[in-house]
């Protein structure tokens, strides 16, 4: 049996051992192998850029269980260049797991000696959609009298400050679809529309097509659309997180599948070539 003969049947557990150890050594230790800056993901590194030092930002998480693998780290991300800035931070959620989501991701910010409470604020999760949010950007106290850790807001510095959605100079929403949260259409009309602040967009991959037309209306200054987008962000911001980690291991991963086929079919082929031949032409000893 030659090397082709042992390709063809190599054991599955062979391909599922080099599978684990594609994803799990880039993990470890990640690679941060090249990745273009696209257009859309610098448009929104700009603009965040040029919001005032101090200033206040609202951020929505809207996602679902499942979906924290694109949209936690775009808000890691994110997060890190807003701290860069000392830009403080609010953030709701449409979804009940939205505000553990959120306290996850607001953890970086220890690394920049942010405060609780004057710096950053969860006030968590609010149902209701579209009506709640409406009511949020009139007054957030209206919604929100106790933040996510049951303190009272009138006990919250930087919840002093905010009065209506006006004082936001950002609002963002994560965002995975109007599933039963508060959809990108619904933060447009609440953000953008009724108050004129300025509204930035990461979602997950197959939602960037849908709300495109937003960027191009002037609606929302732009989106990040899925693992990718966080990579790209991170290397933009110099801080390596879980996108470039995930961006690494979906690399290799798929690198390591399409070498398989490549091999596998390279080995069907050569073998078909060696088989012999009967007097007919056909390969086998069979006549059709």
């Amino acid at each position: 049996m030659d090397i082709f003969d042992k390709l063809q049947n190599l054991d599955k557990r062979v391909f599922y051992l080099l599978m684990a150890l594609a994803i799990a050594i880039p993990t470890i230790h990640p690679i941060g192998l090249p990745v273009e800056i696209t257009e859309s993901v610098r448009e929104v590194y700009e603009f965040v850029e040029s919001l005032p030092e101090g200033s206040i930002v609202v951020i929505g998480f809207d996602y679902e269980p499942g979906d924290e693998i694109d949209l936690n780290p775009i808000a890691q991300a994110i997060f890190h260049q807003l701290a860069s800035k000392h830009i403080r931070i609010v953030t709701i959620a449409s979804f009940p797991a939205g505000p553990t989501f959120a306290d996850e991701c607001l953890e970086i910010l220890e690394e920049y000696g942010y405060e609780y409470g004057v710096d950053y604020v969860n006030l968590g999760y609010y149902a209701g959609g579209e009506p709640t949010l409406a009511a949020f950007a009139q007054n957030p106290a209206t919604v929100f009298p106790k933040d996510w850790h049951g303190n009272s807001i009138s006990t919250l510095p930087l919840m002093q400050e905010v009065k209506s959605m006006k004082d936001f100079s950002m609002a963002m929403t994560l965002n995975d679809g109007p599933t039963g949260g508060t959809g990108t259409h619904e933060w447009v009309r609440q953000a953008v529309m009724a108050y004129g602040t300025p509204l930035i967009m990461g979602v997950t991959g197959v939602l960037a097509a849908s709300n495109e037309p937003y960027v191009q209306s002037g609606q929302c200054k732009g989106i990040l659309a899925g693992l990718r987008a966080a990579a790209e962000y991170e290397k933009l911001t110099g801080k390596i997180g879980t996108g470039t980690v995930g961006m690494d291991a979906q690399s290799i991963a798929h690198l390591l599948i399409v070498g398989f086929v490549l091999l596998g079919n390279i080995a069907m082929l050569v073998s078909k070539i060696k088989e012999p031949k009967d007097r007919s032409g056909h390969a086998g000893g069979e006549p059709r």
